[in-house]
């Protein structure tokens, strides 16, 4: 009996061991060339300084659908994308800077 217990407390010490989690804080909406998204969605962006950008959302036409300006701060940002009310499957997310330089670019698929 002595051995059932003991081997129980052995595997319940080491079954408490501290669950290894990776670090995904270093994700990047714009590092694939398309993404897919649901309704409205909070994407995670970097940005290279603080300043004003610029979101504008162009369907595969060309055509401008909406734009959107925010202050940025350096590095991990996030901002939410509104497609819910778009009836068209899909757009084109691009992001500029103050100077109307386009530094990313994704095409997005809506579902």
């Amino acid at each position: 009996m002595k051995k059932y217990i003991t081997l129980l407390a052995l595997i319940f010490l080491f079954s408490c061991q501290k669950d290894y989690i990776e670090d995904i804080s270093d994700v990047n909406f714009f590092d694939s060339n398309e993404q897919i998204i649901y309704n409205d969605q909070v994407i995670d962006f970097t940005l290279p300084k603080s300043g004003t950008y610029y979101f504008v959302l162009v369907d595969i036409d060309g055509y401008l659908l909406a734009r959107e300006k925010f202050n940025g701060n350096e590095g991990k940002n996030n901002r939410t994308v509104y497609t819910s009310i778009l009836n068209i499957d899909q757009v084109y997310l691009m992001l500029y800077n103050n100077n109307q330089t386009k530094l990313e670019e994704v095409l997005l698929k809506l579902r």
